[in-house]
Order: C-alpha cells, then structure tokens, then sequence
C-alpha cells in the first residue's frame, strides 16, 4: 500500500500541474544533477516538533567576502529593493531611485546608472525587480508595466520585452537567450502560473500553469512561488501543488513533493469574505536554500516562524520554531540556523539571493551598530579574520555611505 501511495503522489504532481511542451521522461533522464533520484517527497508537516540541536551555517556555507559598494551622487542607494550579482557586475534597483545602478564586483566601484524614467519609449515608470545575463544585458522590470526593459551592460536600451500572462513584478532567471519568469498569479477562471520561459519577442517556450477546479469571480487567494537555482537548473515551488518544478528551455519537471497537509490553505478567491485565521491557520513558504547534502527551507504557520532542514543523505527532516517576539531578540538568528562563519546577523531575515550560488547580508548606516555588537560578542566562529575585517569596514562607515554587502558562498 505504502509504495502505491507514493507513485499515486508522483503522478500527481506530474499530472496536476499543468501543461509542459516537452518530453518529462527524456528530461530527467538527461538531467546534469547527479547523485540524486529524480524525485523526492518531504513530508514535513507529519510532525511539526521543534528538534531541539542546533543547524550552524557552515552546514551550507564554507566562505564568505565583503563588498562596500561605492557612494556617489548618482549611485546613491537609498534602500535595496533588488539586487543581482554577476562575475563582474553587481546590478540593482533601490526605493525612491528613478533607474538601476552598476557596480564593479571586484572593487564596489560605481559604474554607471541604467534606464530612465519617463512615459516613452523604452522609458519605465518606476524600477522593480533586475536581472544580468552573460555579463551583457540587464534587465528591468517596471510598475504597472507588464514587460521587461533590455538594456546594453553600457546603458543603451535594446528593447522592450512584452511578458505573457500579464505580471507586473517578475521575479526572473535566463538560459541562453530565453528569460523565465514566474508569476505566481491565479486569475478568476482558477488558473495560477507557476512558470513561463519565452523568448525576447514574447512567445511563449515552455509553461507550467495549474487550473483549479470550481467557479471564481475574481482572482484566487494565492501566494507567490518560492525560486532558486541549483547546480544550473531552475527550480520554482508551486503552492497550487505543493511541487518544486526544475525549469529548463527544453523541459519543467517535478523534483521534489512537499506537501503542506492539513495547513494548505482553502481556495478561495478575492471575492469571499475571510477572517484572520484564513492567514494564520495555513502555510506560507518562504525561502529555499540548496547545496549537494542540503535543502533548507522557511515558511510561516499562525504567530510562528518555522524552519525546515531536509538531508539528501538521509532523508531526515529536522524543524526549528520560533516566534516573531524570539526572532527579534535572537537579532535575526534563525532558531537553528547559527551564524558560526563570522558572527554576523541582525533583525531581518538575511537568507536572500544575489546570485546563483550566493546569499547576502546588508549592513547599512542604520544597522551597523546592532550588527557590530552582535558580531563583537560572537564566539567560536570558523573565520575570526574575516569577522575582523568585517568589524574594521563597520568602523569605516560614515552615516550617508552605501552599504555593505557580507556575501556569503554556498557549498558546491
């Protein structure tokens, strides 16, 4: 019975998601990443007890590096709202700034800014989310505008791209000359997009939506999808099925099952009147982090924060809770995620991408002293040297500088 259940899963998530223009079998008999099955299931709400041992950071990092991005008139960063790196370029978009800012990775220097604000062509109303593709191109998303602005690394505009379905904040990966998107938008016919790949004219590639059944008069009452890359392969979890999907131009295809149980939440759409509990009584995912032993993820249930480590190795699942009120006086630790790289943290959650295989701390003029004490009275750290020099760029910072960035490097 046990193993009819599980590839009655399987073929679930196969099925259910969705419409896929490509072979499945042949893609994941193809695929690069090796030393893994082809599909796993994690069952981590069968028990949602908190393990009690610690998860140290060096578990999924083995170095990290500090970049102090230049000040300047024109590259002044108010507040990041989104940042890319690449290997020479580190591109982003910050509040109440009218256009994208380029660094040098290797110095922090500002080069330039790119995209202008305005109503015409090629011209955005406000920057969004960005992206760098082969050191090359940057792309842009703007407000209210449902396509991607192309830019020459040199400033000039190429053109705009059109998106398809409508989405106005795309969160973006690209292979080869292909962008992938994901929408996570569930319109009134039942319909939530996971996943598009199109090409710079707009047509769509591959797709991965899923179609609920029942009637809806407005859009559903969806979160959006969590993404990531790993070994170069992109990977979207799917709150429609509870499925993380690897995207390629050629394929999108299941790799992992994580069922949320009796916490999924109802479908309902915008229309229906909800109370608080609506929110709180179900999950909401949050981040995915991936190295070759590794898949660590976050998500939120009623006043908790949760995380959850699932080992390749093994299978074993361990869980760490917290509440918002341990957050804050843990200054940002994850419950069982220890900084033991160099001591470094503070008050918001730090596990976000900038690239492929990096994740990032900002340290700015605002939170330089909390991050200082926390790093000073840090103990046992693996890098003592780099938590000096990270104690000395602290020091060097003045009250209007831009900040730095303590970016952190994911094991293989």
């Amino acid at each position: 019975m046990k193993k009819y259940l599980f590839f009655l899963i399987i073929a679930i998530a196969f099925c259910s998601s969705c419409q896929h223009k490509a072979n499945n079998k042949e893609a994941v008999a193809n695929d690069t990443i090796v030393e893994e099955p082809a599909f796993r299931v994690i069952n981590f709400t069968e028990d949602l007890t908190d393990c009690g041992k610690p998860l140290v950071l060096s578990d999924i990092v083995d170095n990290v590096e500090y970049l102090k991005l230049e000040t300047t008139e024109k590259g002044f960063i108010a507040e990041i709202a989104d940042i890319k790196m690449s290997d020479k370029y580190v591109i982003l978009t910050s509040f109440m700034v009218d256009h994208a800012l380029l660094f040098d990775r290797a110095t922090g220097k500002f080069i330039r800014t790119i995209g202008k604000v305005g109503q015409g062509p090629g011209e955005l109303l406000s920057p969004c989310n960005v992206g760098i593709q082969n050191d090359s191109i940057v792309y842009i998303s703007s407000t209210y505008t449902y396509a991607l602005f192309a830019h020459k690394i040199t400033g000039e505009f190429i053109k705009k791209i059109p998106l398809e379905p409508n989405i106005a904040y795309p969160n973006m990966n690209f292979i080869d000359d292909y962008i992938i998107h994901y929408p996570g938008s569930a319109t009134g016919d039942g319909t939530y997009a996971n996943a598009y790949v199109q090409d710079w004219d707009g047509n769509v590639i591959q797709e991965s939506v899923h179609r609920f059944p029942g009637k809806f008069t407005k859009s559903l009452r969806l979160e959006a999808p969590s993404t990531w890359t790993y070994k170069g392969i992109h990977n979207v979890f799917s709150c429609a099925t509870d499925t993380v999907y690897a995207v390629t131009k050629d394929s999108i295809y299941p790799r992992y099952y994580i069922p949320e149980g009796k916490y999924k939440r109802e479908i309902l759409d915008c229309a229906t009147n909800v109370t608080k509990d609506f929110y709180e009584n179900a999950i909401r995912m949050g981040t995915f982090i991936e190295t070759k032993e590794h898949l660590l993820f976050s998500f939120c249930l009623g006043p908790n924060i949760w995380d959850c480590h699932y080992n390749k190795s093994d299978s074993n699942i361990s869980l760490w809770k917290y509440t918002r009120d341990d957050f804050k006086a843990k200054k940002g630790q994850f419950s069982g995620l220890i900084n033991d790289i160099d001591g470094c943290s503070y008050s918001k959650p730090f596990l976000s991408y900038i690239d492929d295989r990096d994740i990032v701390i900002y340290i700015t003029p605002d939170n330089a002293d909390e991050i200082k004490k926390i790093v000073t009275e840090s103990t046992n750290v693996k890098f003592p040297e780099k938590r000096q020099q990270l104690l000395e760029l602290i020091d060097s910072m003045g009250p209007d500088d831009n900040p730095i960035l303590a970016i952190y490097k994911l094991k293989d």
